[in-house]
């Protein structure tokens, strides 16, 4: 037998592939593996943060406006893709102050505050803070996202949610504002005053959220 068909007898032995040979020599390609969330956690700067609260009177032909200060609260986010994801936002309504008076006007501030601190409104005494908790942050694209919720106010739990912007998402700061509106009568701060004592008041109360968070290390909890 020529030695060129010996030669091309034991290459094609060699070569041959049974049909049931095993299963690890043919080639499979597998689905790139998915990328796991990077959570990341950033507590709200109580020092750099603030809630500024509008009220108005008449049919809002009169208003008073002022401030609240932030106790404490935290936002847990993707860092991956720098989004909130949820928290919470605690007010101290103790520290309620009315701003839209002149400073001189020293005994009315102190009425007026007196008053919305008292059970006619938001009775401290008793709840001395207020809660937002974020169930929901829906991202709009660039840097808006909606934030929906429960607010906890004067012993209620009532469905609350707003439109914020996240003006920077930096790698060790947070900076969002936001404004909001609610139903006072939603969470049993049914205070209306009279039009004898020129004090009847709308059930809107108006918020305008200025919320710096700083980033805590180690990642969310």
């Amino acid at each position: 037998m020529p030695l060129s068909v010996i030669l091309l007898l034991v290459v094609g032995t060699v070569l041959h592939v049974p049909d049931d040979a095993p299963s690890e020599r043919r080639w499979s390609v597998l689905p790139p593996p998915v990328s796991a969330p990077k959570p990341g956690l950033a507590a709200i700067d109580t020092a750099q943060s603030v809630v500024r609260w509008r009220g108005t009177k008449f049919g809002g032909r009169g208003a008073h406006a002022g401030t609240l200060r932030v106790r404490q609260g935290e936002l847990q986010y993707d860092r991956g893709k720098a989004e909130i994801e949820r928290g919470f936002i605690e007010l101290d309504m103790r520290s309620l102050a009315v701003t839209d008076m002149p400073l001189a006007e020293t005994d009315a501030r102190r009425k007026l505050a007196a008053h919305l601190l008292a059970a006619d409104f938001f009775d401290v005494a008793r709840f001395p803070s207020a809660r937002f908790e974020i169930d929901r942050v829906r991202h709009h694209g660039g840097n808006l996202a909606r934030l929906d919720g429960r607010l906890i106010m004067r012993g209620v739990t009532r469905p609350f949610g707003f439109e914020a912007t996240i003006w920077s998402f930096e790698p060790t700061r947070l900076h969002a504002t936001a404004r909001a509106t609610l139903d006072r009568q939603q969470w049993a701060i049914a205070y209306r005053g009279s039009r004898l004592t020129n004090d009847l008041v709308d059930d809107t109360i108006h918020l305008e959220f200025d919320i710096v968070a700083r980033v805590v290390a180690g990642g969310a909890r």
